[in-house]
């Protein structure tokens, strides 16, 4: 026997498809609301350290994942500003770490090793290690800024962001008060890789990624060579005063002023559906009203992102699921 809803009938087992394909979507929002409101939200903490290898200014920052037991991050070098992720690395207290710098992934030409090591230590020493000849160049750090960990311990700091562009490399400002859950970001630094200078400077609010150094999400949202980026914004219930991690905020980079700027259209979207990005600059829009459950099948509205003010329709289409 099938039951109407709405102007349509639906079979039990079409409705049984439903429940588990809104399931689906519901699980990485619901995960996600998780992670922002649980106290060890902020449990991996990561320690960032400075110092100098040779004459040049280096920054290490380490990652502890106590349920994986290892650590992660990246090296940044003033040479070269690459800021240059770690290979996730066992580790076990009471021994060195020897961390590989991931400059190729399938064959790396360097690590860290540090001898003795302890994780969030003031100070750690040891070497620059080239994996190709084994020589090694003496490395001095000291501790600068210890993001996350137990709520109890305050922060406020520069962390640099683990991926870079042609011309630029990106750092945030972070803060946490003591007792807080969610780390608040204040600035957007846009850095250029030929001079190490400060080119841009965004202000606002948005959330600390809530692990590793991560907390702008790079891609190429429209026909562009540059990186653009989406941070989620920091607000605070007027009800119940509780913070949350929304929405998403997208900046894209804008050649005729060489800067960055928001794209509020792109926001709209994200509100009011799903968007995915093609490599070609494409757009794709989808929402709930464009899924049809019982032929499997969800319509995409294509765009193009013109610049951070314009988007053009192309044509729409279906794709199964």
């Amino acid at each position: 026997m099938t039951q109407p809803i709405g102007s349509r009938k639906q079979t039990r087992a079409g409705k049984q498809r439903h429940l588990q394909h809104l399931l689906f979507r519901l699980i990485p929002a619901l995960l996600l609301g998780i992670v922002l409101i649980t106290p060890t939200a902020q449990a991996n903490p990561t320690t960032t350290y400075r110092g100098t290898l040779g004459d040049t200014p280096v920054e290490l920052a380490l990652t502890y994942d106590s349920q994986y037991g290892g650590m992660s991050g990246y090296w940044f070098s003033d040479s070269e500003r690459l800021p240059m992720a770690l290979e996730s690395t066992p580790f076990h207290p009471g021994s060195g770490l020897l961390i590989n710098i991931m400059d190729n992934p399938t064959l790396p030409a360097a690590a860290v090793s540090l001898q003795p090591f302890a994780e969030g230590a003031e100070a750690l020493q040891g070497s620059l290690v080239d994996l190709r000849t084994g020589t090694q160049q003496p490395l001095q750090l000291q501790r600068v800024t210890r993001f996350g960990g137990s709520q109890r311990e305050a922060f406020e700091g520069e962390l640099l962001q683990p991926v870079f562009d042609r011309d630029f490399y990106f750092t945030v400002h972070a803060a946490r008060k003591a007792g807080e859950e969610i780390a608040r970001v204040d600035s957007i630094r846009v850095m250029s890789r030929v001079t190490g200078r400060r080119v841009q400077e965004i202000s606002g609010q948005w959330c600390m990624s809530s692990v590793g150094t991560r907390t702008l999400t790079f891609g190429h949202f429209h026909d562009e060579a540059r990186m653009d980026f989406q941070v989620m914004g920091y607000r605070v219930g007027e009800a119940d005063g509780r913070v949350g991690c929304t929405p998403v905020q997208y900046y894209l980079y804008h050649r005729e002023g060489r800067e960055y700027l928001r794209h509020p259209q792109l926001e709209q979207f994200a509100v009011d559906g799903t968007l995915r990005f093609s490599p070609s600059g494409q757009m794709e829009f989808s929402k709930q009203d464009f899924v049809n459950y019982d032929k499997r099948t969800q319509r995409w509205d294509y765009y193009r992102v013109i610049t951070p003010e314009r988007l053009e329709y192309l044509s729409s289409g279906e794709e199964r699921f």
